[in-house]
């Protein structure tokens, strides 16, 4: 297994390079000062172990506080098939901060069970000032793969990202990326049908932006493999968890699973296959 992985100097090159967007950019992290204070990990608890699709889960933060990240985690005898459709920080006045994920079976369905549970970082309001999210779509169409970066306002960092898809039928069209760049300007995400599909369809990627807090992008490229962790450096604590995947030997490959251990010091993604140029894997570190 050829591995990469540092603070610094992190290269995708080769990998997704049929995206326009991101993946053959040098992923440069700045130099941490100050984490977020107070930040916690809450879960919306597994759904139905069954064949229904698609499954949902929305992890609620506490009054108070705001959601900065979050993830999703298949499980189940048929894990291995089902693909991320929504990894979406929602916030907003009049309602409770929230991560929203959605996942589905391929197109046709399939025989096996499965599970999906889902996960939220959370901040203390006060922790983030000049919090806001910002969204970016594609437009709708039914080019393949396709991709999409949110920017954040002058004098902010991306401290989370997520990524959605509206449209593309159930399991026509997954997502293959959702993460934030390496100067944690942008985040960006990049989705791809499954297949002939010819609807239309839009992937949608959201910046979850913040005054400075000394995060920096960690993380690492892997080739051969279908899944990957990382542990942030020291004592410090995982702000937000992304991923990337692309083409495999036969077909796209999607992202699968996308979350954070519950003491918030590593991250873990999982595909539905082995991409033949290599996954990335990126956790918001401070």
């Amino acid at each position: 297994m050829n591995t990469k992985q540092g603070r610094t100097g992190l290269r995708v090159t080769a990998l997704l390079a049929t995206l326009p967007i991101g993946m053959a950019a040098q992923l440069v992290a700045t130099t941490p000062a100050a984490a977020v204070s107070g930040l916690i990990r809450t879960t919306h608890v597994s759904t139905a172990t069954d064949s229904q699709s698609p499954k949902t889960r929305a992890a609620e933060c506490p009054s108070g506080m705001r959601v900065i990240g979050g993830g999703a985690r298949v499980s189940g005898p048929a894990a291995g098939s089902i693909r991320l459709s929504h990894l979406q920080p929602v916030s907003g006045s009049g309602q409770t901060d929230r991560y929203e994920v959605w996942a589905d079976e391929p197109p046709g369905g399939i025989s096996g069970n499965w599970a999906l549970e889902g996960y939220a970082i959370c901040a203390p309001a006060t922790s983030v000032p000049g919090y806001t999210i910002v969204a970016q779509g594609s437009g709708y169409s039914s080019v393949s793969p396709r991709s999409t970066a949110a920017g954040c306002p002058s004098g902010q960092r991306v401290i989370g990202s997520g990524a959605s898809l509206a449209g593309g039928g159930f399991g026509s069209v997954g997502l293959q990326m959702s993460r934030a760049s390496g100067p944690l300007d942008v985040a960006r995400a990049a989705a791809a049908e499954d297949g002939a599909y010819s609807g239309n369809w839009q992937v949608t990627t959201y910046a979850i932006c913040a005054n400075p807090v000394g995060a920096a992008a960690e993380g690492s490229v892997q080739t051969g493999v279908s899944s990957a962790s990382h542990v942030c450096s020291g004592t410090e604590q995982v702000h937000s968890v992304g991923g990337a995947t692309g083409a495999g030997s036969a077909g796209q490959t999607f992202l699968n699973s996308l979350y954070m251990d519950a003491d918030l010091g590593a991250v873990r993604l999982s595909l539905t296959g082995v991409p033949s140029d290599g996954l990335a894997i990126q956790a918001i570190c401070a």
